[in-house]
């Protein structure tokens, strides 16, 4: 293993030659590599842990770019354990995305943020196929999942109330997110963990930023993935760069499909075609374009009994479903996240 000073030193020069600040993540994927994220793991003072991993232990979620399984420990005991797809990427992506995603988590806002999963340290997976010893980001428990198979599993007689609880939860992250100059890129319900805390309350928490950017500059930029049926109507393909303005505009948009989603899988069924039997997202994919002239339908079927309430998530959906990005307005998320929470900063 690469001594401290060695390690100290080639974080310098890793810095020097990509001209950039750690705190970006924009760089090149080729300046991307073992030692350089070995190099930043000492620079960001992330611990690495003496917990072995093995392919036995049960999936709780996918995302982008790896997979997050949960592994238990002792009784009290449980971490996730995330993995990236090495045979599908190649290395030097790989070490890229494990590198934005520490640096990302490493944030002094993100270490303190009760909707954002907390990183506990780094363990090691040795490949099976070379021997390689790979990083494997180590996650605090969540006996509950992902949001996605929450919702259609044990969560799926959720109230309303506790509906847009966890809707109020991932808004908090991704404004704060934004406010931070970082875009995630790839929201949708397999990158939220859903928690109980200890009054018995669901809580959720945002994972797999090996997508987000922090950008520095108006200028910069930055690359995004492309997940369906969450995506924004402008990530179809033809834009390969985006500008940070345009990133957070497709991130509006993602967090609104998963607020109707969330708010509306019950309901979701009566778009279906007569006799189609399809999961509820294949239909959100169908009738996307769709959507914002059925927004105040579904607002009625969901029986939402506060009209200051109604009219305000009425406005949400108006605004973060525009095909328009420009007719997204993170002013609307903040004025839910509000009525949820009178006592948020925004």
């Amino acid at each position: 293993m690469p001594s401290t000073d060695l390690l100290g030193s080639y974080f310098d020069f890793w810095v020097s030659n990509m001209g950039t600040n750690v705190l970006e993540t924009n760089t090149k994927p080729d300046n991307f590599n073992l030692l350089s994220f070995l190099a930043t793991v000492q620079h960001l003072q992330i611990q690495f842990l003496p917990l072995a991993w093995d392919v036995g232990r049960g999936l709780v979620g996918i995302g982008g770019t790896s997979r997050i399984h949960q592994a238990l420990m002792d009784i009290n005991t449980s971490f996730a354990f995330k993995t990236f797809h090495k045979r599908h990427i190649p290395e030097e992506r790989v070490f890229r995305s494990l590198t934005t995603e520490i640096t990302v988590l490493s944030q002094p806002f993100v270490r303190e943020h009760p909707n954002i999963s907390q990183l506990q340290g780094i363990s090691w997976d040795i490949s099976p196929d070379d021997d390689k010893p790979w990083p494997v980001l180590v996650f605090e428990k969540s006996h509950l999942g992902d949001l996605y198979h929450f919702v259609q599993h044990s969560g799926k007689n959720m109230s309303l109330e506790e509906r847009l609880g966890l809707c109020s939860d991932i808004g908090n992250a991704i404004m704060d997110m934004h406010a931070n100059y970082i875009v995630h890129g790839d929201i949708k319900p397999e990158n939220v963990l859903v928690f109980r805390d200890k009054s018995g309350k669901y809580r959720a928490r945002l994972i797999d930023f090996g997508y987000s950017s922090r950008y520095a500059h108006d200028a910069q930029q930055l690359e995004l993935p492309r997940s369906r049926p969450w995506n924004a109507p402008e990530n179809e393909g033809h834009m390969p760069m985006w500008t940070p303005a345009e990133a957070v505009k497709s991130d509006l948009f993602c967090l609104g499909m998963v607020y109707f989603w969330l708010l509306f899988e019950p309901h979701l069924r009566v778009m279906a075609r007569p006799g189609q039997n399809v999961r509820t997202e294949d239909i959100l994919h169908e009738v996307k374009q769709e959507l914002p002239k059925h927004i105040y339908d579904f607002l009625k079927m969901a029986a939402i009994s506060d009209h200051g309430l109604e009219t305000i998530l009425l406005r949400v959906f108006q605004s973060l479903l525009a095909y328009d990005p420009h007719e997204r307005e993170s002013e609307r998320v903040e004025e839910f996240l509000k009525a949820m929470n009178p006592q948020r900063k925004s």
